[in-house]
């Protein structure tokens, strides 16, 4: 169950999904219960109304794709000791802004950018300032990195997908809001607003900004090992709130996607991180309710940082890591799309669902020719 051999499966390379279903909310979806692993049906997203039952709240994530991959064309950059060369075809890729003007992005050439490169064109430099673990420090001067992504970059399409402009427009959701996202939050894209508008089920919104750690393959052979990314994540204060009603009401969540699982997941331990004087602007039953929840994860590692609360909603990083054995203690259903081998999100499913019923699931698919990761077909793992 923990090794990662475990979580690989051969995917005919003419079922990953190259281009996006339209209408989005066309795309496939297999129905299965989470108790059984068995499949109740078989349909397509506009038809979700009559799947779903009446009592489940959908959460879903409005975070915006940055448009964060800068093509480098025929640019030239210029090296500590003065040389220069011409890059004729490479990139910067946005990762995570650290302060203003200063941000980590990954850069391809990669051996052409050392410490000190210099980076021209025509009315603005970048200075690659240090190296990190996973890419480039990177100085922008005089100009906002947001200023430069938004007259010069593109959507960063994943890397199995072969980009054009035209695929943009479909790697956002209809509801996208709060830019900061560098991947999209792919069981989203189905989620057209007419679908939305059709399916009569109450609906509420998390921000989750998607890192590049989602397209990334677990490198640890004991899949407990891995050490997964932080990510970004705002939620209403009012959330602990809506979830002790929702629960009181014995109504159930269904997760639109893994990062909203995941951000769901990582609320007992934000609550557990919360001070007193932030616990207490809830009444003494929201309390409870959390209090009893945060009292079953006092064996698992710290997965929160960086919290405050600014006005209304709480920000703070997660890097809430899901594999089989852990429990959830909020998502009751989920939807997503069908995962990459070796990833984290496969794993996440397996945990939810179980892993021969997640493998079950997969050879099902693959049969059936389903699409596969982002531009590609769904799930609903029902309760």
């Amino acid at each position: 169950m923990f090794s990662l051999k475990d979580y690989n499966y051969i995917l005919p390379e003419e079922l990953i999904a190259q281009e996006a279903i339209h209408p989005h909310h066309y795309a496939r979806i297999i129905v299965v219960d989470r108790q059984t692993g068995l499949i109740e049906t078989q349909s397509i997203f506009w038809n979700l109304d009559a799947l779903i039952p009446r009592d489940r709240v959908l959460f879903l994530n409005n975070s915006r794709v940055l448009p964060a991959r800068i093509p480098l064309k025929n640019v030239k950059i210029t090296r500590e000791d003065g040389s220069e060369w011409i890059i004729k075809n490479g990139e910067i890729l946005f990762c995570k802004l650290l302060s203003s003007g200063l941000f980590e992005g990954l850069v391809r050439p990669g051996a052409k950018f050392r410490k000190n490169t210099k980076i021209h064109f025509s009315e603005w430099n970048l200075q690659v300032i240090d190296m990190s673990d996973t890419g480039r420090i990177l100085w922008a001067d005089s100009i906002s990195i947001f200023e430069i992504m938004k007259k010069y970059g593109e959507l960063p399409l994943p890397p199995y997908i072969k980009y054009t402009k035209e695929k943009e427009q479909d790697y956002q959701t209809s509801f996208a809001k709060k830019e900061w996202s560098v991947a999209a939050p792919t069981a989203s894209l189905h989620f057209t607003q007419k679908l939305l508008a059709k399916l009569p089920q109450e609906k509420k919104y998390v921000t989750l900004h998607v890192g590049l750690g989602t397209f990334k393959w677990i490198d640890t052979d004991d899949i407990r090992d891995y050490h997964i990314h932080w990510e970004l994540i705002e939620v209403s204060k009012d959330i602990f709130w809506d979830i002790f009603k929702l629960k009181q009401e014995s109504k159930k969540i269904l997760a639109i996607g893994t990062t909203v699982c995941r951000t769901l997941e990582s609320l007992p331990h934000l609550w557990k991180s919360l001070s007193n004087t932030q616990k207490n602007i809830f009444s003494e039953n929201v309390q409870d309710f959390w209090n009893q929840i945060a009292e079953t994860i006092n064996q698992e590692k710290p997965c929160i940082s960086d919290v405050s609360l600014l006005g209304d909603s709480f920000f703070f990083e997660s890097s809430i890591y899901i594999y089989p054995g852990i429990d959830f203690r909020i998502v009751d259903d989920l939807i997503t799309n069908f995962h990459l081998p070796k990833s984290s999100l496969l794993v996440l499913v397996s945990a939810f669902l179980g892993k021969k019923e997640t493998e079950k699931l997969y050879e099902k698919a693959i049969q059936e020719k389903y699409r596969f990761f982002s531009f590609g077909d769904g799930v609903y793992i029902k309760s």
